[in-house]
């Protein structure tokens, strides 16, 4: 049960295929893809800082999250290996 109070109180559940979520966009294709980059974390990492070299915005942050299934973006592992897709990938992704 989600209280009045929650952040998810306004959140819609979405149905994909056999799976059902909570949230406020559905989710998009994240299948590997040729063109995507890898990124190793090291210490001091910030997905902001990653979408911003990598993307070209530091707001994109949310699609290193989705690409990479991370819940708790300010928990990087240094040592893990992140899968970045392309600026030109992003940008059809958006228009959508």
């Amino acid at each position: 049960m989600i209280g009045r109070r929650s952040r998810y109180a306004t959140a819609i559940l979405y149905t994909g295929g056999a799976e059902e979520f909570l949230g406020i966009r559905v989710p998009g294709d994240t299948a590997p893809r040729p063109d995507d980059r890898f990124h190793t974390v090291v210490d001091g990492d910030r997905l902001d800082l990653l979408a911003h070299r990598y993307l070209g915005r530091a707001d994109l942050w949310w699609i290193i999250c989705d690409y990479n299934d991370i819940f708790f973006p300010m928990e990087l592992e240094p040592g893990s290996v992140l899968r970045i897709p392309s600026v030109e990938h992003v940008n059809m992704r958006l228009l959508d």
